[in-house]
């Protein structure tokens, strides 16, 4: 998914990037870069894939 899908997706469920990083304690700026793909071990990983019900593969494909 790129980040653009991310984002109407978390939407969809009524869940802004503001809330995962109050959530996960982190700056916005950090859930854009986990949302780009960036930063794999982060905890807003976790909550992404939480909340979209997703695997993490379904989410950020593997780069060839």
């Amino acid at each position: 998914m790129t980040k653009d899908e991310i984002k109407k997706a978390l939407k969809a469920k009524g869940v802004r990037p503001v809330d995962l990083a109050r959530k996960a304690m982190v700056t916005r700026s950090m859930v854009s870069h986990v949302m780009s793909g960036s930063h794999p071990s982060s905890p807003v990983r976790g909550l992404i894939i939480e909340t979209l019900g997703k695997k993490p593969s379904e989410i950020w494909p593997p780069k060839c």
